[in-house]
């Protein structure tokens, strides 16, 4: 497949912080979504219905891509501060060293499952103290989720979200 759709239309990343900054306003919806184990059980909250609503009409709003979008509303409900850097930059970037051991991205990379990506990515926003790009974490989710869990790649392998990882926190890595 050519030219993956991840979320780099304007108006989706507008709707997405405008989510975002009312999510993060309202500690009961956070709290809610932060509680749910799984993306399964982010569909029950109040926090993703608003996200969803955000996305109605759009790619990403459709009944194919809801648990990605889910996983995102779940996974961005743990960041505190929207940060700078790409996530993979950011997991390898830090004064004294990589935040997220080369042993841990592995392992995020490796993911088989919706649940184990989702718990890994909680697990590595906690390590970057809850702070990092919004609309890079929310692309990254969603990328992966088309490219593993529907096996839509693009034809040129250095737009495969695993690749661009790689590339990005090696490149990063303060040596």
């Amino acid at each position: 497949m050519n030219n993956i759709v991840v979320l780099c239309n304007p108006d989706d990343q507008k709707h997405l912080m405008e989510w975002w900054n009312t999510m993060h306003s309202n500690r009961a919806v956070r709290a809610e979504l932060r509680r749910a184990e799984k993306p399964e059980a982010v569909f029950l909250t109040e926090g993703f219905h608003m996200l969803w609503r955000e996305f109605v009409g759009s790619y990403w709003a459709k009944e194919k891509n809801l648990l990605g979008l889910a996983a995102v509303a779940g996974i961005l409900a743990y960041i505190d501060t929207d940060g700078n850097l790409s996530f993979a930059s950011a997991c390898a970037t830090g004064a004294d060293g990589p935040p997220v051991s080369e042993l841990r991205f592995s392992q995020l990379q490796k993911s088989h499952s919706l649940d184990e990506f989702y718990t890994r990515m909680r697990r590595i926003l906690h390590i970057l103290k809850n702070k990092a790009n919004i609309i890079s974490v929310a692309d990254d989710v969603l990328h992966w989720y088309v490219e593993t869990l529907q096996g839509e790649k693009d034809n040129n392998p250095r737009k495969h979200i695993l690749v661009r990882w790689g590339m990005e926190y090696f490149q990063s890595l303060k040596i």
